[in-house]
């Protein structure tokens, strides 16, 4: 015997309002775990287009391309453009995670309409605009971590954005990417005398003779000392060569720094 449900009006309503309240707290802070980072979009709420639809992307400017420093705090922004200018609310949330997937650094922000969600950075209230292609949330940062472990030599950012209708989730659409840092090296000439001796660096780490990629290189004896270069030293473009005000530098080998 088939059974026969009827919907009544009043359970329509209570229906359309649970909707509609889901779709509001999202709008003012999304869900936890939907940055990509664990697999999951947030695609799973806003459905009815696929995600990273053509004409569409969301880009991530400021985070370092040249490897992160420990303890340095990046101020980045994230982008999100569309294919026709007739998006009028926007969100976004990012994720940083090493390689163990395990969360890294901490995220903060002077945005009023961004703020902290557990280990993520997410908008606060999703911003409404009129009709437009783009929009922008500026004054983000993200701190390094001030002891990296063996984990956390690669860094990888999980970043999802909204590019939404405003009428509800159904027209949204929503764009993800990632972005990869690692882990810059820094040798620091700690001592007084000769380049190649292991005492006078931080560590006992010298500088490979030939240093590429990202790292960096800091010159800064002791208190009336000097760092001899008593070798050949080549240092890549993308090195940093910093010598500390006052400190003494003086080459005998010989020092090739590629443009």
């Amino acid at each position: 015997m088939k059974k026969r449900f009827t919907i009544t009006s009043t359970m329509l309503i209570l229906v359309l309002t649970l909707s509609s309240f889901a779709s509001l707290m999202h709008s003012l802070a999304p869900p936890q775990g939907y940055t990509g980072a664990s697999g999951a979009y947030c695609t799973n709420c806003h459905q009815g287009n696929l995600l990273n639809n053509a004409g569409g992307a969301v880009s991530v400017n400021g985070l370092p391309a040249n490897g992160y420093t420990a303890g340095t705090a990046y101020n980045f922004s994230i982008t999100t453009t569309h294919a026709a200018a007739d998006r009028k609310r926007w969100g976004f949330s990012i994720a940083a995670r090493n390689s163990q997937n395990q969360d890294i650094g901490t995220f903060s922000s002077t945005n009023p309409n961004a703020d902290n969600n557990g280990a993520e950075l997410s908008h606060a209230s999703a911003v409404v605009t009129t009709s437009q292609s783009s929009y922008t949330y500026d004054n983000l940062t993200w701190t390094a971590p001030a002891n990296p472990g063996a984990n956390d030599n690669s860094i990888t950012f999980y970043y999802a954005a909204n590019a939404a209708s405003g009428s509800g989730s159904s027209g949204d659409y929503i764009y993800a990417s990632t972005k990869t840092i690692s882990l810059a090296l820094v040798y620091t000439f700690t001592g007084n005398g000769n380049w190649d001796n292991p005492a006078n660096w931080s560590n006992g780490s010298i500088p490979p003779a030939n240093i590429t990629g990202n790292a960096s290189i800091v010159i800064d004896p002791t208190a009336g000392g000097e760092c001899v270069l008593n070798v050949m030293q080549q240092i890549g473009s993308n090195v940093n060569f910093t010598i500390k005000e006052g400190k003494k530098f003086t080459i005998l080998g010989g020092l090739i720094i590629s443009k």
